[in-house]
């Protein structure tokens, strides 16, 4: 798809620019809206929430007529909105956290009308599905985390973890599974002998804290940390340990939510949490949905991945949350 938008890019900008309404009178203000199909099935998780309403937000800033299509990761309503939105002339399609295994129907309809799709978190590596995809590093996400419990754990080698991942979120499955090998190389144990799955992001919490409940109660003492890909599943490990009693098992998450900002300030179990900035994600995307905009420019990069940032008992005091 990149390829066939260059060559329309560079060939044919012009006729490319009339039939999506990207002129430079729409961007000025002239009669043709322009069109943005921005859409998230994963609307329910807090980064998935905020990032698609401040993308919205910005894009209506900019002039833009833009809508936004959600589900509980429900891909065959997305995918239906979106083909549809394609057909009453949306000019872009903006994919926030999508699953790239999921999409391949609204992929084939915006490749087809030749409209370019700019990604927000949609996979960790390069995707000619994307025009452009912006996320974040995935090595140093599980490295910082894993840094900090060997920190707070006084090391790795032998030492008992438990790692709470997800699947079907491909950023989560890669740092987890990559945290699995990085442990285990180490020295550490796996507790249970494997990754712990949660089935539903939005049940993680309580999926989490019956994991750790259970482990505790059968292991009293075979714990000594946890890694988690996610804040909400660290929040549920955290609730597991307190009400176990327990003050020597230490838990990193991934999110840096002010929920965890504030465990982390108590100094317990919570030791630290990876800052995903999804802020700076999205008004990364929105320049370049902007410079499509003004005459057809694609981005030079087609995987953009940025450096996140470790919120711990160290920082944590002047760090402001925004979800």
């Amino acid at each position: 798809m990149r390829t066939s938008l260059k060559i329309t890019a560079g060939l044919a900008v012009a006729g490319m620019l009339a039939l999506t309404g990207c002129s430079g009178d729409a961007g000025a203000g002239g009669e043709d809206s322009f069109k943005v199909a921005a859409f998230t099935a994963g609307y329910g998780t807090p980064a998935g929430k905020e990032s698609l309403d401040e993308l919205v937000e910005k894009g209506k800033e900019k002039g833009w007529d833009v809508t936004l299509y959600t589900s509980d990761f429900d891909y065959d309503k997305i995918n239906t909105d979106v083909q549809s939105a394609i057909t009453q002339g949306a000019d872009v399609i903006v994919a926030g956290f999508p699953d790239p295994r999921q999409i391949a129907p609204l992929v084939n309809a915006a490749e087809s009308s030749q409209i370019p799709i700019f990604s927000i978190d949609g996979g960790v590596e390069p995707n000619d599905d994307f025009v452009q995809d912006i996320t974040f590093d995935q090595q140093q996400i599980a490295d910082l985390g894993l840094g900090a419990l060997d920190e707070a754990m006084g090391g790795l080698e032998g030492k008992d973890v438990m790692v709470i991942g997800h699947d079907p979120h491909v950023g989560i499955m890669t740092r987890s599974n990559i945290a699995v090998d990085e442990l285990e190389a180490a020295g550490a144990n796996l507790a249970g002998g494997e990754m712990k799955q949660v089935l539903n992001p939005g049940t993680s919490q309580e999926e989490t804290l019956k994991f750790v409940t259970d482990f505790l109660q059968a292991n009293p003492d075979g714990l000594d940390g946890i890694w988690t890909g996610w804040d909400h599943a660290a929040l549920g490990a955290v609730q597991a340990i307190n009400e176990s009693g327990q003050d020597d098992i230490f838990v990193t998450g991934v999110d840096a939510l002010g929920a965890a900002a504030a465990e982390i300030e108590k100094e317990g179990p919570f030791y630290a949490s990876v800052l995903q900035d999804w802020s700076k994600v999205v008004d990364m995307t929105v320049e370049s949905v902007e410079a499509f905009r003004a005459d057809g420019t694609l981005p030079e990069e087609d995987f953009v991945e940025v450096e996140a940032e470790l919120i711990d008992r160290t920082n944590v005091a002047d760090y402001e949350p925004t979800m």
